[in-house]
């Protein structure tokens, strides 16, 4: 059963969360303007967002580290053959600034009505919860505001994201940083099998998940349920 599984780890995007659609768009405009880029259109940039996105994915998977937000933004710009002679650092961390208010205004929300009663079910019978995440474009600082204005961080004993640790799942640096927090909330000590990390990504969470030594469910689709989860998790842990 479910309560087997006393610590229950969760990815967070497209599995408890999903962008906000009109986020991208507004995005690529302020990147237009904040870099006055005139030579291309919004939609040209959302693609070259995409295989930025795409690309610095590999590069995270394959070597395990965590290429940071400000320089996904620089390789944006040379995709898009933008002159970065004079950028400075500071011009990069007020464009943020300028992102992260776009993102509370086209802000991410849960997946489904589900989640937040979901977390809290599983609360209610006693599991210690967190998130490991990587990041990419939006930093963990501005993904722990996020999850206080959507009510999942209340459920949440801790959280853990790439950026922050300076690796990305599937890497065992990433999980360690899970698992060592997870064993601070049990006293008289949490072994791995009683450990489940739920995402949505085959490589990253089922793999890395299991190449630490910890059990992994894998979302695919958007139905997860106290129910469909209870399911899967005593067959895992059994």
């Amino acid at each position: 059963m479910l309560k087997e599984a006393k610590h229950i780890s969760f990815d967070l995007w497209l599995t408890l969360i999903r962008s906000n659609k009109d986020f991208k768009k507004e995005k690529a405009k302020l990147f237009c303007s904040y870099f006055k880029i005139s030579h291309v259109d919004a939609d040209a940039v959302v693609k070259v967002f995409r295989q930025t996105d795409q690309l610095v994915n590999r590069i995270n998977e394959t070597v395990g580290k965590n290429v940071d937000s400000l320089e996904m933004y620089m390789i944006a710009l040379d995709k898009l053959g933008v002159d970065m002679s004079g950028l400075l650092p500071p011009h990069l961390e007020e464009y943020y600034t300028l992102s992260e208010q776009l993102f509370f205004q086209y802000p991410a929300q849960p997946l489904h009505e589900e989640i937040v009663p979901l977390l809290a079910a599983l609360k209610d019978r006693g599991h210690t919860i967190n998130i490991t995440s990587n990041t990419g474009y939006i930093k963990g600082r501005t993904l722990r505001r996020l999850m206080e204005d959507t009510g999942i961080a209340r459920y949440m004993d801790f959280q853990v994201y790439s950026d922050e640790v300076s690796a990305s799942k599937p890497s065992p640096i990433i999980f360690e940083h899970m698992y060592r927090q997870a064993k601070e909330l049990y006293p008289a000590g949490l072994s791995k099998q009683h450990i489940v990390h739920i995402g949505d990504n085959s490589l990253t969470d089922v793999g890395g998940a299991k190449d630490f030594g910890i059990n992994a469910f894998l979302i695919n689709d958007q139905s997860m349920t106290l129910k469909n989860i209870e399911d899967e998790l005593s067959v895992l842990v059994a």
